[in-house]
């Protein structure tokens, strides 16, 4: 049976045969398997991406004390290469972890910036 057919007996509303039930179990496996390979497959992108970023946010936390300091400071004082924007992503395992707390710092010319400091 083609996949065509199978819809076209599901819309028309025809008896559901053992023809029927036994194409919708065989697509249903295939849908489970595609389903397992691609998540294995993002699983292990996710890992590679983390273990990038792995020395970065070891460089940005050993930078953190208990003075507040901006996430430009922060890239400055690590001395890694990431945009400012980058920051928050990196340190949010710490941040829910709950080893470092986000606090507001005015800098004068620009308003209120969010700065880093340890627990």
């Amino acid at each position: 049976m083609k996949h065509y057919e199978f819809l076209e007996a599901i819309v028309n509303g025809t008896e559901i045969t053992d023809e029927l039930r036994t194409y919708a179990a065989a697509e249903l496996e295939k849908d489970a398997d595609r389903r397992e390979k691609r998540n294995a497959y993002a699983a292990t992108k996710r890992a590679e991406k983390n273990a990038e970023r792995e020395p970065i946010r070891a460089a940005l936390l050993a930078a953190i004390t208990d003075e507040p300091k901006t996430a430009t400071t922060l890239i400055a004082e690590a001395g890694v290469d990431v945009t400012p924007q980058a920051v928050p992503s990196l340190l949010k395992p710490a941040f829910v972890a709950g080893t470092i707390d986000k606090v507001a710092i005015k800098v004068p010319g620009k308003g209120s910036h969010v700065g880093y400091v340890k627990a």
